[in-house]
């Protein structure tokens, strides 16, 4: 089977809890107003790919645990094709709990990973595609070698690390962003990695390492932005004028919707205000999944999306 992009990185049963009074502290307890299970992780930039058109590989893994049953009968909700998900009869705990609030989110996460790593050579020879995705560190450290692998099979490869702190200063994820087409951190991750308190320092930092590659910094309510090799701006997109329910999984339904319009040779302005789009909606209901757009959506909702 071939696809269009594969997205490559772990999944996890999210529990989100929201309409919450505050953050908690120790010694108290808290009350959510509601709460929701959800697909997190790469299962977020799989979907939203899915649900724009995109012909969709998701190179993940589940185990027998109860989690990964739960995570499986959501994916088969959704529609998304398991081809590439391996099994392991073993057990593979991946769970995120969130805590939502309208602007902005906190989360505890607990995976474990299977001893080898998918074979991403033979994926790549027996599943043509035209674009890989790494969704997360973990991606790029058990596959140090992706983006040569991707190059060599003709794709075009973006990488969105997540949050570690350790993870993020290891020269492998570095070796990664710079063999990358397009790095896609947000504004936190890209100050992490270039260890730089200042945001053009950290941009100028970061696009010295890529080489040729495009650097794209989200930055939430303040936009997006897209830097060329000479870390000079190439394009920006505001957000859309949307109210948030839940921001969990916004910043992978950016990365949906730019690689989509990426892939199907569109500009880089458009392509920004493609993501810009994805990651608005799904801010408007619960869970990474929920809110995602068709391709229909998207377009009407591009003339709302300030410049």
């Amino acid at each position: 089977m071939s696809y269009d992009v594969l997205v490559y990185g772990p999944i996890f049963c999210d529990l989100i809890f929201t309409d919450l009074p505050a953050m908690p502290e120790l010694g108290t307890e808290l009350f959510a107003g509601d709460f929701t299970v959800a697909v997190g992780g790469a299962a977020i930039v799989a979907a939203g790919l899915h649900r724009l058109g995109a012909r969709v590989g998701l190179i993940a893994e589940l185990g027998n645990d109860p989690l990964s049953a739960l995570t499986r009968q959501i994916l088969d909700e959704i529609g998304l094709d398991r081809t590439l998900v391996r099994e392991h009869d073993e057990p593979l705990p991946q769970i995120t709990v969130g805590l939502s609030f309208p602007q902005d989110r906190a989360f505890i996460t607990r995976f474990a990973r299977p001893k080898h790593p998918p074979d991403l050579a033979a994926i790549l020879r027996d599943h043509p595609a035209r674009h890989l995705h790494l969704c997360s560190f973990l991606s790029a450290l058990e596959t140090p070698n992706a983006c040569q692998l991707a190059h060599a099979a003709g794709l075009t490869v973006s990488f969105d690390p997540g949050w570690d702190e350790a993870a993020l200063h290891d020269p492998r994820i570095g070796a990664v962003i710079a063999e990358s087409d397009l790095f896609l951190p947000n504004d936190a991750e890209l100050r992490h990695i270039a260890r730089a308190a200042a945001a053009e320092d950290a941009v100028a930092a970061v696009c010295a390492m890529m080489g040729q590659g495009t650097l794209v910094v989200k930055a939430g309510a303040q936009g997006a932005t897209a830097y060329g090799p000479d870390a000079l701006p190439r394009a920006f997109t505001g957000v859309l004028p949307v109210t948030p329910v839940d921001t969990t999984g916004a910043g992978d339904a950016f990365d949906a919707g730019f690689v989509y319009a990426f892939v199907n040779g569109l500009p880089l302005e458009t392509c920004m205000r493609y993501g810009a789009v994805c990651g608005g909606l799904a801010t408007t209901a619960q869970g990474g999944t929920g809110g995602l757009p068709t391709l229909t959506e998207v377009e009407a909702w591009l003339s709302k999306l300030p410049s």
